[in-house]
């Protein structure tokens, strides 16, 4: 019944996100934190206590989701949140660079900083974290993805009220500026299960968020809002100088340089500082003539006129010119080519370009060691003259996009926009074809660089219309193996004249986004200079209208949901009561999982005789017994539990479109396959450390065997003991009451597809706990048969079999109060789950004749 649910839940998961594929859906939202990167009265608090303390009841819960943004000593330290009561006795969490990025609570009177979670797993994904209290006992437990840790004398008190704040504060004696370079989205207050409060974190502007539930406001003190910052493209910088600037990308430094005729500027990503330097020697008479490149293997800037095969460089440390040669080309056939730099073979590519009103498609070497000029072969029927493409360059192969040109080269003879994707490989130095896409706008033209997504081949590129000279550019994003592309971010104002314009793009991994910069020079000899960024990966802007397409999706959208929210309704009411009173028993009862923090004051690691443990929370140990749970990835920890759970379900395995259709169902074949091959390696090298471990796919479905010999696991024991019913002992079912007393199966990791596989291993606990507890004379073992009924209680707190034996043997031992409350709190929890009461009465149970 349990997997029949799940699968309709899976199925209407599966339309929801085919219908979500609308451009509303894929929008990024959260509250990022302005940390050390700008000044100390800039940085981002979060309070959602602003005016009083916080009452809450005994037992409450703080859920949220985190996302660390970067790891660098320089914006990792800070603190995520603090919770304080009236006695200043704080909770805090805090992001710590040491020793290579640490999440850590500081925990109440204790005074002790204890590690909860290497900070380099939360980077660039979201993750949810959840802080339990349980006031009257002073305990409390903290939940990471994988694990959690209980802690003790923590110094709170029941009815105690709560200052919550992340991020920055100014509250009394806890007042701090330090805050670390993260996001958060999704704040939620639970008080005994029951969602209390909710801010999503979802604005796009405004300092006061209310939550959902009560509208209780929140104050957010210099906002950085995530849906904005994918949508719209922010101003870094604006400014014009005097003279001709030309520009240059340090893209491993992540610095823009702009070359003018008296001095240079420096714009560095990192920093967000724009510097202005001065020559120590003559420079160039720069203009749109000459072209400029980055060269990374010796830290030099390149400018160079590419009719004259002369080229000087800039030394940007100390601004000292050292020319190569005499100019004397008063203008260029090759102004707005595209250029890359190959730093293995130290050279700069050269393709295409305009002059002498004819478009050019040469391909020419500049190379850097032998300072010598190479005219390349090129292919009149792929690579037509042209100017103004994009170019973006992954592996060993460049990527042209668009363009304006002709196919004669003649500007008089139907010079045209070109919407093709064409590839260069430089090591066989051909070009050859991928495809057109459609026809965005009209006389389209491209900045001059794009940039490539390695891992997922979406390509972005920057479009304006070569016909406006107030016009603007546009993002797009498009993929190297499809036709599609799409409109991503709203428009930057750009001016456009022919070669006295100019405009790139780039991506940042410091800071997660891509930037668009341009240069205008005007009549008056002034350069504009710009630079935007828009945070990774951009949404459509708010600004653009949904087309008429998207329109009825949106209307088909609100149909279905009105009728799965109906089904869901049933479903999930029947679950949540059940779910909460089984989280209520385990969290009451809780048992500090394999391998974690059994002590704030001792940090006490606790090992067990598995190498591979499932119960109580995933963790896996080498075969010199040193926990390496860490080197999973969530990725890697989803494909190998997979692949076990599907191994051991059947002695088949999952095939390749199984996995990819769970784990790269937003990829194309080739990328999927390409990610599949790269994370089964990866798998394997793990594996490896672990034991004699086979990864085979000899059947056509990927499995998992382990040498049982040398490889321990809980699951493979629980299996032994659950599929082997007819020759059970009294050992056996004590080793599984051990086993399952650790903690939940698979305990936090929320896979859909993990649902059907937990529910089955609660039936089969519950199946064979009741069947050897059927066998047992309560007369001469009432205490044992107490036992396993507890533990059937642990996972289904509503059955009856366990009810009947556990009234059953407390009544033999004489205790007939006890039994009488098992059997009435039986009957209530019965009642509220199926709103009708149980039909057997208390005597009936223990079968006793009036």
């Amino acid at each position: 019944m349990q997997a029949g649910k799940t699968r309709m839940i899976r199925h209407i998961c599966i339309c929801l996100l085919f219908f979500f594929s609308i451009p509303l859906s894929a929008q990024e939202y959260g509250l990022k934190f302005y940390g050390h990167d700008v000044t100390l009265d800039k940085r981002t608090e979060l309070n959602l206590t602003p005016e009083n303390f916080l009452n809450l009841e005994d037992e409450f819960e703080i859920s949220f989701d985190l996302k660390l943004d970067i790891i660098t000593p320089d914006n990792i330290f800070g603190y995520v949140f603090r919770i304080v009561n009236q006695e200043d006795i704080n909770v805090d969490l805090l992001s710590t660079p040491t020793p290579v990025g640490q999440l850590n609570l500081v925990i109440g009177n204790n005074n002790s900083v204890v590690p909860v979670g290497d900070a380099t797993d939360f980077v660039n994904n979201w993750f949810n974290f959840r802080i339990k209290f349980f006031l009257s006992e002073d305990r409390m437990v903290f939940y990471t993805p994988d694990s959690f840790y209980v802690y003790t004398d923590i110094g709170f008190q029941a009815k105690d009220a709560f200052k919550i704040i992340y991020g920055a504060n100014d509250y009394q004696n806890f007042k701090t500026t330090d805050v670390p370079s993260i996001s958060i989205r999704n704040i939620r207050i639970y008080e005994r299960g029951k969602l209390k409060y909710y801010w999503p974190l979802d604005l796009r502007h405004g300092s006061v968020v209310k939550d959902e539930i009560k509208g209780k406001p929140a104050l957010v003190k210099n906002p950085n809002w995530l849906m904005l910052s994918h949508q719209s493209w922010q101003l870094e910088f604006k400014e014009k100088y005097k003279g001709y600037y030309l520009t240059a990308i340090d893209k491993k430094n992540e610095v823009i340089y702009f070359l003018g005729n008296q001095n240079y500027h420096i714009y560095s990503v990192e920093e967000q500082t724009f510097l202005t330097k001065s020559y120590n020697n003559q420079s160039l008479d720069l203009s749109s003539n000459y072209g400029a490149i980055y060269n990374p293997n010796d830290g030099k800037v390149y400018c160079y006129m590419i009719d004259d095969k002369q080229f000087s460089s800039l030394d940007t440390e100390t601004g000292e010119w050292k020319h190569s040669g005499f100019y004397s080309y008063e203008e260029t056939k090759h102004r707005h080519h595209n250029s890359y730099f190959d730093t293995i073979n130290n050279s700069v590519y050269l393709l295409g370009g305009y002059g002498f009103h004819k478009y050019s498609n040469d391909v020419i070497k500049l190379d850097f060691k032998d300072n010598k000029v190479h005219n390349l072969s090129t292919n009149n029927s792929i690579f037509h003259p042209r100017y103004l493409a994009g170019l973006g360059a992954l592996n060993d192969t460049v990527y042209l996009f668009g363009g304006y040109g002709s196919e004669t080269g003649n500007q008089l003879i139907n010079p045209q926009s070109y919407y093709d994707l064409i590839g260069y490989s430089i090591t066989e130095g051909k070009f050859f074809e991928k495809f057109e896409v459609r026809r965005i706008i009209d006389d389209m033209a491209v900045a001059n660089s794009m940039w490539i997504d390695p891992q997922t081949r979406d390509f972005y590129a920057l479009i304006f219309e070569k016909s406006l000279f107030d016009g603007y550019l546009q993002l797009i994003k498009g993929n190297l193996d499809n036709p599609g592309v799409e409109m991503r971010g709203d428009k930057i104002p750009f001016k456009f004249l022919d070669i006295r314009s100019y405009a790139g793009l780039f991506y940042s991994k410091m800071q997660n986004k891509l930037y668009a910069f341009s240069t205008y020079h005007s009549e008056n000899n002034e350069t504009h200079i710009s630079v935007h960024s828009i945070s990774y990966p951009p949404d459509i802007s708010v600004e653009q209208p949904l087309t008429v397409a998207s329109k009825k999706n949106v209307i088909i959208l609100i149909s279905f949901l009105s009728v799965a929210v109906l089904i869901l309704l049933y479903i999930l009411f029947r679950r949540k009561l059940k779910k909460r009173n089984a989280l209520k028993t385990n969290d009451t009862n809780t048992q500090v999982p394999v391998g974690l923090f059994e002590s704030p004051q001792n940090n006490i690691t606790i090992r067990a005789d598995y190498q591979i443990i499932f119960f109580g929370g995933f963790q896996v140990f080498d075969k010199d017994n040193n926990d390496i749970t860490n080197k999973f990835s969530p990725l890697l920890k989803e494909l190998f539990l997979l692949i076990t759970l599907f191994t051991f379900k059947n002695d088949k395995g999952i095939s390749s479109e199984k996995i990819t259709e769970i784990l790269w169902f937003d990829k194309s074949e080739k990328s999927a396959r390409n990610n599949r091959a790269v994370n089964i390696a990866k798998l394997r090298n793990i594996l490896n450390a672990v034991g004699t471990c086979e990864l085979t796919k000899k059947t056509g479905y990927w499995k998992i065997i382990p040498e049982t010999n040398e490889i321990k696991s809980d699951y493979i024991d629980f299996l032994e003991i659950t599929n082997s019913k007819t020759n059970l002992t009294k050992e056996k079912i004590i080793r599984l009451i051990e086993i399952t007393q650790k903690g939940p199966f698979l305990h936090n990791l929320q896979y859909e597809w993990l649902d059907a596989f937990k529910a089955s291993v609660s039936g089969m606990i519950i199946d064979t706990l009741i069947e050897f507890a059927s066998s047992c004379d309560i007369k001469k073992e009432p205490e044992f048969v107490i036992q396993l009924a507890d533990c059937v209680f642990n996972f289904d707190i509503i059955n009856e079999d366990a009810m009947i034996l556990k009234c059953r043997a407390e009544y033999y031992l004489g205790k007939h109060s006890l039994a009488k409350t098992t059997y009435e709190k039986f009957f209530k929890e019965y009642k509220i789950m199926y709103a009708q009461e149980y039909d057997k009465s208390f005597l009936k149970v223990l079968e006793i004749n009036n």
